[in-house]
């Protein structure tokens, strides 16, 4: 049995759920300063998310979505144009 954090987005979709945030971070004119300072992270931490380099738990991908003014189903089912 695989001992996951069920709070945590799947490892092997952190790259393609960054790469959407990144996505529509930038087709919104948006830094990452602006929506890390918003969600409670540092722009590093922030950074991480984009490039896939850190675990996503729910909850902030939650938030995220909610800055975009997206639920969390949009966000993790949209795709780039």
């Amino acid at each position: 049995m695989e001992n996951t954090n069920k709070s945590e987005l799947r490892e092997e979709n952190l790259e393609t759920i960054g790469r959407r945030i990144r996505k529509l971070r930038h087709l919104r004119g948006y830094k990452q300063e602006i929506i890390a300072r918003e969600i409670g992270l540092s722009q590093t931490a922030y950074s991480k998310i984009e490039t896939g380099d850190t675990s996503l738990t729910i909850g902030r991908a939650a938030l995220i979505a909610k800055f975009f003014g997206m639920s969390l189903t949009e966000l993790l089912s949209w795709e780039m144009p």
